[in-house]
């Protein structure tokens, strides 16, 4: 929990900050109009910076109205397009020792249509007993043609063991053990914001399945000689997903 406010914190203080330095237009008394980025705002006059580092001060006798300044193409996430995402998910479950929780960060990047769908292949870093990388094929839907809209999203693949087991030695026998991960499925709902310009932020809850497998080779002498056999552990893990998607 301590990890999941920790982020929960940090977004809203990045939203916060971007809210203070939002573009907006300033329309003045004459219907002439000024976009830029308020950057000072007192009770007799807005400072605006219309290009780095010009900043002009308006009396507010002058000032009209002053409208959020909004995009005409990449509203919205029902945009068409090549896309890059990127996210990371607190994931909580249990195992043999009772409550387990870890992270994992994930990149993908594929193609969004005109209909909502989008299609695309990732991969990342996570934990779950064993150091995994993931690759796997990303789907997902956004019904709404809106700044604001719900989604799903539907993941599936294969999760790569990059860690393995110390070889252990009795007398002239020897057990290795080498994990091999496994297959891997991810799915769930959630809500994208389309907060700043070709730019959202995505929260959502979803499911989470990992397979591993361990398997031992053991030696009963050094001229040869022993067994295999493979255990599999299959994890089951509630996911709480933030991330981000650039189009």
């Amino acid at each position: 929990m301590a990890r999941l406010t920790a982020i929960a914190v940090c977004v809203l203080l990045t939203l916060t900050a971007a809210g203070q330095h939002r573009k907006s237009t300033v329309v003045l008394n004459d219907g002439s109009r000024i976009s830029g980025t308020i950057v000072g705002d007192s009770a007799g006059y807005l400072d605006l910076k219309i290009t780095y580092p010009q900043v002009i001060r308006i009396g507010r006798s002058q000032v009209s109205s002053v409208e959020p300044l909004t995009y005409p193409v990449k509203k919205n996430l029902k945009t068409s397009g090549y896309y890059v995402r990127l996210s990371t998910a607190f994931l909580s479950g249990k195992n043999e020792s009772g409550n387990q929780s870890s992270l994992s960060f994930n990149l993908s990047n594929g193609y969004q249509f005109k209909n909502g769908i989008a299609a695309g292949l990732g991969s990342g870093m996570e934990e779950l007993g064993v150091v995994l990388v993931p690759v796997y094929a990303d789907l997902r839907y956004t019904p709404l043609n809106s700044a604001t809209s719900p989604f799903l999203w539907l993941k599936t693949g294969y999760g790569f063991a990059i860690t393995d087991e110390p070889v252990y030695y009795v007398d002239e026998a020897s057990t290795d053990r080498r994990r091999e991960g496994g297959f891997l499925f991810n799915a769930g709902a959630g809500v994208s914001l389309f907060t700043w310009k070709r730019t959202a932020l995505n929260v959502g809850l979803g499911y989470r399945y990992q397979k591993v497998t361990l398997q031992h080779d053991q030696y009963i002498n050094w001229w040869g000689g022993g067994s295999v056999r493979e255990t599999v552990t299959q994890y089951y893990r509630l996911e709480f997903h933030l991330g981000f998607v650039f189009m």
